[in-house]
């Protein structure tokens, strides 16, 4: 994948019309031509109700005048809040 802007990395999708995949949140952290985008989603399941969500980090970096992904991974919605319950503990250690 690659964007021009930042502000072009969505999570919606749809297929024939209908929606499958929709965001609900989205954070991007831009340091030296580096970018980390976090999207929060949920996905349609095969019944039509929506799974669960979870978490999407985005790793992107500078490449002449646009970004290039260069790795991705996705959380549980659960695993996510658990290693934003670990961070917060690390809070003190970190910011030193």
């Amino acid at each position: 994948m690659v964007v021009a802007d930042l502000d072009d990395v969505v999570y919606d999708l749809e297929v024939d019309g209908v929606e499958v995949r929709r965001q609900l949140e989205r954070r991007v952290w831009e340091h030296a031509g580096w970018a980390t985008v976090a999207v929060a989603f949920q996905e349609r399941g095969t019944d039509d109700a929506w799974k669960p969500p979870k978490v999407a980090l985005l790793r992107f970096r500078r490449v002449h005048d646009a970004w290039q992904r260069q790795a991705a991974i996705t959380l549980r919605g659960l695993d996510a809040l658990e290693l934003a319950d670990a961070l917060a503990g690390w809070r003190a250690r970190i910011t030193e």
